[in-house]
């Protein structure tokens, strides 16, 4: 059966289980991050490219955030849930945008909308512990932008050589 973007219930079921993926993807390689409570380095990036893909906006963006958020709930990390819900919502958001924009630069739109990332989380943490603090964690987030782009985009030309479903409108 293939998936009908105009039925709502299909992509209700599609973003759960895309949210399904993006949780086990995060929490599936959770690695803490020392001195910054409740951070860890993750491989949710993927997940939150793929939401960005197959779905769009604003299925993709919601399905990506909710995943990325509640991986943080069930890892012990609730303090960064709510920015993270925003960061990684915003991320699928302006992936979603550019694979509109430039559908085959999968590599480009990653490096874009990863930097999302890096600097929503050194604000986030710049409120709470002090920039001096957030920038320590700086270096980590960049390894984890890195192997987001690293495997996303590889990941994403192998959903496009499967022919998986992609939004009429993404």
């Amino acid at each position: 059966m293939r998936i009908d973007f105009n039925n709502p219930l299909h992509k209700l079921i599609l973003a759960g289980l895309l949210a399904a993926c993006t949780l086990l993807l995060t929490i599936v390689v959770a690695i803490p991050i020392p001195q910054m409570s409740g951070a860890y380095i993750n491989l949710g990036d993927v997940g939150v490219y793929l939401c960005a893909f197959l779905l769009g906006f604003p299925w993709g963006a919601l399905a990506a955030a909710a995943g990325s958020c509640l991986a943080d709930i069930l890892l012990g990390s609730a303090l960064y849930a709510l920015p993270t819900f925003i960061i990684k919502g915003l991320m699928a958001l302006f992936a979603a945008y550019l694979f509109k924009r430039m559908p085959s630069k999968f590599f480009f739109v990653l490096l874009l909308a990863g930097l999302l990332m890096p600097l929503g989380y050194f604000l986030f943490e710049a409120a709470l512990y002090g920039a001096a603090a957030a920038l320590a964690g700086v270096p980590l987030n960049l390894v984890q932008y890195a192997a987001g782009v690293a495997l996303g985009g590889p990941v994403l030309k192998l959903a496009k050589f499967l022919k998986l479903p992609e939004p009429p409108n993404r």
